[in-house]
């Protein structure tokens, strides 16, 4: 009786870890939009937001940024910027920055003023949702997606 229960609970495991589910990051398709702005008082290089989608990788050509919900970007293919380099920023986003509201996260009283970094997601459902969030301040949840997020910043921003 127990290598009974033991195979159906066996079985029951090796089934549910096949199923695709909603968490499943790898699966995840849609378009990136990332970088990092300067404050309002900015006169120059203001910003570097980049997109990525399901192939390739493009950089805004426009140094300014809107304080619009969704950025509305003029963007080039960077024709020198390897997708497979980057999609991993699309992958690892966190699963729990979908349930952040748009705006800054964890600095509800927060502006542009001091500036920050961007991240927007847009899904192939219809999903759409923008987050700002400072150097020294964000969820916990962020902490290793941010050292990502800082890494492919530093690589595109050389190329």
């Amino acid at each position: 009786m127990k290598k009974l229960i033991f195979n159906l609970s066996l079985l029951s495991l090796l089934f549910l870890s096949g199923c695709n589910t909603d968490n499943d990051n790898s699966q995840r398709k849609g378009t990136l939009i990332f970088g990092w702005f300067t404050d309002s008082n900015c006169s120059g290089d203001c910003s570097t937001i980049y997109k990525i989608d399901t192939q390739n990788v493009y950089k805004n050509i426009d140094n300014n940024f809107q304080e619009k919900t969704f950025f509305e970007g003029n963007f080039q293919l960077m024709n020198n910027a390897d997708y497979q380099d980057y999609k991993s920023l699309i992958i690892e986003l966190p699963i729990e920055i979908f349930n952040e509201p748009n705006g800054f996260l964890d600095c509800t009283e927060c502006t542009n003023d001091n500036g920050g970094f961007y991240i927007e997601y847009q899904g192939n459902d219809g999903f759409h949702k923008s987050w700002r969030f400072r150097n020294a301040k964000y969820p916990d949840y962020l902490k290793n997606y941010r050292s990502l997020l800082l890494d492919k910043l530093a690589k595109l921003n050389n190329l």
